[in-house]
This record gives structure tokens, C-alpha cells and sequence, in this order.
């Protein structure tokens, strides 16, 4: 991974975004919105874009300066070169914007001037749509059909009806309920190229995993967490190292109890042996409310600041993520430099 580009309720940059998370800085507010049993304004991560909309438009208008922001980060490359695979909200989803598969890429591609390139496709798929974007990234890299690849995630919870439907499941935060989350919305992408092509520091993906998991939060079903530990699993297999190598986590944990039990069981299960340091556990969506499709790559993005900038715990990251229909997915992510090679 070469570059990040985000557009969040913290900044409408990467510099901006990641400067704030690492500070600490909550992008939670009061809104215009209202808990229907209490009549308090709800509470949630708006980005604060000129005019406020629903609807196609405003996702393309939150994807599309982080898309373009990857691509001003690799001018070598002609933009029409660049397939960009997008992560979006799964068609389940209770609010879900009319004709979103066929119409964002247009508007995306509309905004930001440019021919779609043949291999360019979105992933209605939740949070685990970007980790199936970068198995494909993978390989059209690998089949020299491009050079570099866009991955990118667009989502807003911030829409009346889904909103009213997570709010009658107790799945948000409000004044009456203190296990859910707080809505948010983000346009997040990363810029992804082959291992060794880019002059300076990049973060290498050393392994992925994808798996599947039968108690999902709507479920009745004992959560053991099997789906995430065999993601976690495959990850660290393919990476070549033990869950003791990696130094810190970075998830899509949102402050619904059911994902913190399960990252605790996966870390239990996997850890094997005592840490000599506290294993530090990263969810950023504390701060930027739940961001949904675009949270991956968010979680790479920390990733390779906090390794660039110096405030990592250490070299090698695992990254995990779920999505309410029960998909797992899972990387293990480290540093690499042309100069001194891969380290951990």
C-alpha cells in the first residue's frame, strides 16, 4: 500500500483525519436527528460538507476527494490506468440508496473526470467489501492488467430510515442504550501496487484471510467467534508468523458488546503464549462514528501513518473486520522500505 486518501467527519483529507484520530479527537456530535423514546438529539459523525443531501450524490461527493487524493499521491501513473474498486453498503441494508450498484461509479467517475477503466467494480458487501477488493487488486496486479489499484469504501448511516431501523434493534447509542454505536459516515480509499514499485515506505498486506460466521449478531446462536478465528487464522498463516509476532490491532469495533467479546475470544485462543507488552487494540470508529464499507481503509491507512509517522507499537499489525451478514476478514499488515528491505 502506497498512499491513503479519507474523507471523514475529523478532516476531509488523510492528513487531517489520521492527525485527529491520533490525537484522540471525537467527530461525535448532537444532531438534528432524535431518539424517538427519549426525544434527545441522537448522536452521531456527520462530515460537514457544503450542502446537506441523501442520496448518490452525496456518497460520490464524500468518495470521490479521497479517491483523487490517492491518485495526486501517484502521478506516475495516468489516472485512466487505475482501476478503482469500491466497497459499498450491502443490498440488506435497512435505508439503502435506490440504484447504488449501477449509479455511484458514474457519479464517482462523473466528479472526478475520468474514462472508467474495464476492471473498475464495486463490492456490495459491508465492511468486508474492501478486503474482496483487494484480493482482486492482488490480482489484476499479478496479471500485468494494471500497475496500480484504488481500493475504496463509501457508507453513511446518517439517513432517517436506517437510522429509525437500528434504533428499534437497540443497535445505536442513545440515551436509553449504552450497547451500540453512533452512526457515521466516510469516504475512505487506498492507492495498492505491486511489493518493491514504489520509491520510500510501504505497507505490505503478508496475509489475508476470509471466513464465515453462523452466530451473527442477529442470531440466537452461542457466539464462540469460529468465523473470525479462522479468518485471524489464515491471515497469520499466510503471513509466515504467530499471533505473538503482531504488535497491536487495528478493527472495526463500534462499541456494540458482540464484536469486543469476539475479539477476545480470537485473541485468547491465538495469543499461545504470554505478551511482553500490552496487546493494543485500535477502533477508530470511537471516533469517527460507524463508518461501515469504508472502514477498511480507514484501519490500512492508520496502519501505515502510525508505522511512517513513528507512534506504532511495532512492525507487523493485524487488521480484522466483520460485517453483520457474518463475513470475517482478516490482514496481517507490515512495513517495507526499498532501501532496507521488509522488517518486523
Amino acid at each position: 500500500m502506497i498512499a491513503s486518501g479519507l474523507v471523514t467527519g475529523l478532516g476531509f483529507n488523510a492528513p487531517a483525519t489520521l492527525a485527529a484520530l491520533r490525537a484522540g479527537i471525537s467527530a461525535v456530535r448532537g444532531t438534528g436527528w432524535t431518539d424517538y423514546q427519549t426525544g434527545e438529539p441522537l448522536q452521531a459523525a456527520k462530515v460537514d460538507l457544503p450542502h446537506w443531501w441523501e442520496g448518490v450524490g452525496k456518497l460520490a461527493e464524500l468518495i470521490a476527494p479521497a479517491i483523487d487524493e490517492c491518485l495526486q499521491a501517484i502521478p506516475s501513473v495516468a489516472p485512466e490506468s487505475v482501476p478503482i474498486l469500491l466497497g459499498v453498503a450491502a443490498p440488506e441494508r435497512p435505508g439503502r440508496i435506490p440504484g447504488l450498484d449501477d449509479e455511484l461509479l458514474d457519479e464517482v467517475h462523473a466528479r472526478l473526470e475520468l474514462r472508467r477503466h474495464p476492471e473498475t467494480q464495486s463490492f456490495a458487501m459491508d465492511q468486508t467489501g474492501c478486503a474482496h477488493g483487494l484480493i482482486v487488486a492482488r490480482t489484476l496486479i499479478e496479471r500485468g492488467l494494471a500497475q496500480r489499484v484504488i481500493v475504496a469504501g463509501v457508507d453513511s448511516f446518517l439517513h432517517q430510515a436506517t437510522l429509525q431501523d437500528y434504533m428499534e434493534r437497540r443497535r445505536l447509542i442513545t440515551p436509553g442504550n449504552s450497547n451500540g454505536f453512533f452512526a457515521g459516515e466516510a469516504g475512505c480509499a487506498v492507492a495498492v501496487g505491486a511489493t518493491g514499485t514504489h520509491e520510500g515506505s510501504e505497507l505490505v498486506i503478508l496475509g489475508i484471510g476470509l471466513a464465515n460466521e453462523s452466530a451473527t449478531i442477529d442470531s440466537t446462536e452461542p457466539l464462540r467467534a469460529r468465523g473470525l478465528t479462522n479468518a485471524v487464522r489464515q491471515a497469520l498463516e499466510n503471513a509466515g508468523v504467530r499471533m505473538s509476532d503482531v504488535a497491536y490491532r487495528l478493527t472495526d469495533l463500534s462499541g456494540e458488546h458482540y464484536k469486543f467479546k469476539e475479539a477476545a475470544f480470537v485473541a485468547g485462543r491465538l495469543s499461545g503464549e504470554p505478551r511482553p507488552t500490552p496487546f493494543d487494540l485500535w477502533h477508530p470508529i470511537e471516533y469517527l462514528g460507524e463508518i461501515g464499507a469504508a472502514i477498511l481503509p480507514c484501519l490500512l491507512a492508520q496502519a501505515l501513518h502510525a508505522a511512517r509517522e513513528g507512534y506504532a507499537p511495532g512492525p507487523l499489525a493485524l487488521c480484522h473486520v466483520g460485517s453483520d451478514a457474518g463475513v470475517r476478514a482478516a490482514l496481517v499488515v507490515g512495513m517495507a522500505s526499498n532501501s532496507t528491505g521488509r522488517y518486523r
